[in-house]
């Protein structure tokens, strides 16, 4: 067995032997998941606010001038509502695309799309539609909007019948141009009764590949875990200084052990342990909790090895700071918590201001959650999260060449 090998799974053995390590790595993941899982059951939706949502209004306006602008009316009764606004954050949008793709990707809780024809088709009572587009993951706010969405759309659908139907009877029956007017006036005024067909239909799309509400403790499993994988560095660096300490590594490097052989294997040992924690909690939460984790295996793994290699480069520059247990002890857990924190392990990114979001590219955990949130909201697989990847990938050899540069320079 090559030596490097022997190495890995010895620092293995002994980690799994190590009731405090297997607290840290497997128990209080679990038990922060169901405490997070369970006292934030409202997620996106609590705090007073149901969340973030967006208008784009498509409609190229009305065949004629004396028509009316519908489009811009749905947008006036809701972004001008102060009753609406004070429950939602409400944005004016022109591009359907990228406003589809946050739903998808829950920076949106939902969005209401107003089509090209509208106002054209509803001036020639044609039935037309509007488009709800609904994050199952916001369920609560959601549906709030669709329901905004219906009553608005009702309400302009009795409108416009009545005011059709009045115009036509008024013409036919010889009327001057001045009195149809009035009389369709007077009909819009009086439009508040029951009984009329809408022709202005919602239809409602949820964008998610799996039908499954993502719950709060679908989400805290896939951010918990995103921050624990990194603890096994603080394990790692742990080894490194006890070995060096102790003359470990010395007395090693004096067989015919080379010190890339030696780096390796303790690099390994900590990407085992790690692979070991990720695997029992994988199966934990998806097999016992019933967590989504998404369509994809292969990605998923994929993205906590990411996380697992940065987690090794981590694990060597804690050591080339740290010259003591105790400060690796210090250094290591207070680094993987302001990671934890930039990341959005603890809330979601979504609901700090637009600007401030991006600082989770600077944490680790903010990768890897953006990784695991893409295979279990999108449903992506592999060739999707490859950018996320190749992010940790960079994360670790940062990392591993501060760190090896700092040992050397340390000697």
């Amino acid at each position: 067995m090559p030596r490097f090998l022997r190495i890995a799974l010895k620092d293995l053995v002994v980690s799994l032997r190590d009731p405090s390590a297997l607290g840290v790595l497997m128990g209080m993941p679990v038990v922060l998941i169901l405490i997070l899982g369970s006292a934030f059951g409202g997620l996106g939706d609590a705090g007073g606010s149901f969340g973030k949502v967006a208008i784009v209004n498509l409609d190229a306006g009305p065949a004629s001038a004396d028509q009316t602008d519908v489009g811009d009316e749905v947008v006036s009764l809701l972004a001008g509502n102060e009753d609406i606004s004070a429950l939602f954050e409400i944005t004016e949008r022109d591009d359907a695309a990228e406003v589809r793709r946050q739903v998808e990707a829950g920076e949106l809780v939902a969005a209401l799309i107003v089509p090209e024809e509208f106002s054209a088709r509803i001036n020639d009572a044609d039935p037309v539609e509007l488009e709800v587009l609904r994050d199952p993951g916001s369920e609560l706010s959601s549906g709030v909007w669709e329901s905004i969405a219906r009553s608005i759309a009702a309400e302009l659908s009795r409108v416009s019948v009545v005011a059709q139907t009045a115009g036509t009877a008024a013409a036919e029956a010889g009327l001057a141009p001045e009195a149809v007017g009035a009389v369709v006036g007077a009909a819009v005024q009086a439009a508040t009764g029951d009984g009329v067909e809408p022709p202005i239909l919602v239809a409602t799309t949820d964008l998610q590949r799996d039908a499954r509400e993502i719950g709060p403790l679908d989400y805290y499993s896939l951010s918990m875990t995103s921050m624990f994988l990194l603890f096994v560095s603080m394990f790692g660096a742990f080894s490194f200084i006890t070995e060096r300490r102790e003359q470990t590594m010395a007395r090693l490097l004096t067989t015919p052990t080379q010190r890339s052989a030696y780096v390796g294997g303790k690099m390994l040992g900590i990407m085992l342990l790690g692979l070991v924690q990720f695997g029992v909690l994988f199966a934990y939460t998806s097999g016992m909790m019933r967590v989504n984790w998404g369509e994809s295996v292969l990605a998923t793994w994929m993205i906590a090895g990411g996380e697992l290699a940065a987690a090794t480069g981590l694990a060597v520059l804690i050591a080339s700071i740290a010259k003591t247990e105790r400060g690796a002890g210090g250094i290591g857990p207070l680094v993987v918590q302001v990671m934890a924190l930039l990341g959005g392990a603890f809330f979601q990114i979504s609901i700090l201001p637009e600007w401030i979001q991006p600082i989770r590219y600077v944490s680790v955990v903010g990768w890897a959650l953006e990784g695991f949130q893409k295979i279990q909201i999108e449903g992506a697989g592999p060739a999707e999260v490859l950018g996320q990847f190749a992010a940790l990938l960079a994360f670790a050899v940062v990392f591993f060449g501060i760190g090896v540069w700092k040992l050397r320079d340390s000697r």
